[in-house]
């Protein structure tokens, strides 16, 4: 039984969107579609949605059949919140948060997430870090030092992204989003397998209790809420394997006219 396995609601019908196909230029070097946005030789996916809805495993294999780069955009917050605590700063104060951010590198490479060239990957996916990431990313000085990161890796296209924003705020010109979504119950299992599998064993209170401070952090934030993108799929994966919503996704990659790389 695939891991994330589980009865219950049908996928929700997606927002209506039209399905004409990829992006074509315009004679300005443009994309009619994206309204301005630059032309991209292969396109830019994103998936978005809470905590525990299956982002992490769908758009790693999606990348992987489509031959895409993979961004894990909540991985270079969760670097942020790492090298926050590493240097017992106050994450309430924003100014000093600004200069140590001025002079922190973070980068994706080859799926590790680099924290001045150090390769934090193995540290950064506890749940302390991760309700220490839901508050950072609340502050605009944080926001400033990783969307440009998260925008400049998507730049040439080719790119999954997934994450909490990536269709609404950091990539909203991508040629194909999604929101992905589960029921509290699938996503409290989901979460606890993967505190298990790294050695952190949680009760399945204290993960609901976690989910839903991270719910409320993240819904209610000025800056950059988790929303349904505008023309996004809502695929509810409640009930459904991680196959067969990677299948759905490529569908509808698929019926805009977008290609594997070769």
């Amino acid at each position: 039984m695939p891991w994330w396995r589980h009865n219950g609601r049908a996928m929700a019908k997606p927002r209506a969107r039209s399905s004409a196909g990829f992006a074509r230029a315009t004679p300005g070097g443009r994309n009619r579609k994206g309204g301005g946005a630059p032309l991209r030789a292969t396109p830019v996916i994103t998936i978005d949605g809470p905590a525990g809805a299956g982002k992490s495993t769908v758009a790693r294999e999606l990348a992987r059949r489509l031959g895409y780069r993979l961004i894990d955009t909540g991985a270079l917050y969760r670097g942020i919140a790492w090298r926050v605590r590493e240097a017992k700063a106050d994450p309430g104060d924003e100014g000093a948060l600004r200069r140590l951010l001025a002079g922190t590198t973070i980068d994706l490479r080859d799926g590790a997430v680099l924290v001045d060239g150090r390769d934090v990957t193995g540290e950064i996916r506890t749940p302390e870090i991760g309700e220490l990431t839901s508050r950072l990313s609340m502050l605009a000085g944080v926001r400033e030092k990783v969307t440009p990161i998260q925008r400049r890796l998507a730049a040439a296209g080719g790119a999954v992204l997934e994450g909490r924003d990536t269709g609404s705020v950091v990539c909203p010109d991508a040629e194909v989003k999604f929101y992905l979504d589960a029921s509290p119950d699938v996503r409290v299992v989901r979460r606890q397998r993967e505190l298990e599998a790294r050695g952190l064993p949680a009760a399945p209170e204290e993960v609901r209790a976690e989910i839903g401070r991270r719910d409320r952090q993240d819904r209610e934030r000025t800056l950059a809420p988790l929303v349904v993108p505008d023309g996004a799929v809502v695929i509810d994966s409640t009930g459904r394997s991680a196959e067969e919503v990677v299948r759905l996704m490529l569908e509808e990659v698929a019926r805009h006219g977008c290609c594997t790389r070769s």
